[in-house]
């Protein structure tokens, strides 16, 4: 009898190891993503110690490891303004549908990929579609696009996590429509703003900017150390430049993917990990990565779809 009684609590033992298994596999926070069909693209960059690629979508954060993408099986957020920084990102955007976040999400920040949020300003009041930061400081800059708590329309940026914020003078800025900004990845007094006319860039937390003028209209930008690298419509097709930071009149042309006015770079980011990096998300849903000093681009993602 005491060896049947032994056996009875081995069998249960053995289920609730095997329940607990279970438990620990539900509980995994990113999972392989199969035949996903990704609609909106809000924001993209490089995160962790690995420098992996992430993009910020309706359904939460997409990432791109050992040739195959990855979702969040929980805290599916519409992100918006989805901004890597060197210890997690910031973003701002909606909350996924059940949860007990308020909507907006105003100004929030993860350390753990979106697995628990720290609220920062805002919270249920505001949703910033532009937000830039300093990948090193942490540095955060917006675009508010109507009148809140703090705020009333126009630029603004902080250095202490959106406890304080100091308006944009925007000395010099001549432009009407903007298409995004960009900020430098460790100076965070340098802020680059695009759009038509060309690249209105600032080295003093925006308030004086000079206009890098170019031959048309600038759709996605992004710093390096040194310069920056900037997508072009030229004749409608796609072209990819470099310009100095020191040099502004020097500017190279790199090897581009294939695309035309259907189908332009809304986000171009470099890896701050690594410069030769680079990572381009198109308005068709299109992500393309490339390693070796933009010779090269491998398409990753094509229209969305995750087979």
């Amino acid at each position: 009898m005491k060896h049947l009684k032994w056996g009875l609590l081995s069998f249960t033992s053995i289920n609730l190891l095997l329940a607990a298994c279970s438990n620990d596999e539900q509980k995994e926070y990113f999972i392989k993503a199969e035949n996903e069909t990704i609609e909106h693209i809000h924001g993209a960059g490089y995160w962790s110690k690995e420098g992996t690629p992430v993009i910020a979508t309706h359904g939460g954060p997409f990432e791109y490891r050992d040739g195959t993408w990855y979702k969040t099986s929980r805290n599916n957020h519409d992100y918006m303004g989805f901004q890597t920084i060197k210890d997690g990102f910031y973003s701002s955007g909606h909350p996924e549908e059940g949860s007990d976040l308020k909507n907006p999400l105003g100004l929030v920040k993860s350390t753990d990929k979106g697995e628990s949020l720290e609220k920062l300003a805002f919270y249920g009041e505001t949703d910033f579609h532009y937000l830039g930061a300093s990948y090193e400081s942490g540095t955060v800059y917006t675009y508010n696009e109507a009148q809140n708590s703090k705020m009333g329309q126009g630029f603004f940026y902080s250095k202490n996590k959106g406890e304080d914020w100091t308006q944009l003078e925007l000395n010099g800025m001549t432009s009407t429509s903007i298409g995004g900004l960009d900020i430098h990845p460790s100076k965070d007094n340098m802020i680059a703003i695009y759009g038509e006319e060309g690249v209105f860039l600032s080295k003093n937390y925006g308030n004086d900017f000079s206009l890098i003028p170019t031959t048309s209209m600038v759709t996605s930008l992004t710093f390096k150390e040194d310069s920056m690298v900037y997508s072009m419509l030229e004749n409608d097709k796609v072209s990819l430049h470099e310009i100095s930071l020191n040099d502004q009149k020097k500017d190279s042309s790199l090897v581009a993917p294939s695309l035309d006015k259907e189908n332009i770079p809304i986000y171009l980011e470099v890896n701050p990990l690594k410069e030769g990096e680079m990572m381009m998300v198109t308005s068709m849903n299109d992500v393309f990565v490339s390693k070796r000093q933009e010779k090269k681009w491998n398409k990753i993602l094509s229209k969305g779809e995750i087979k």
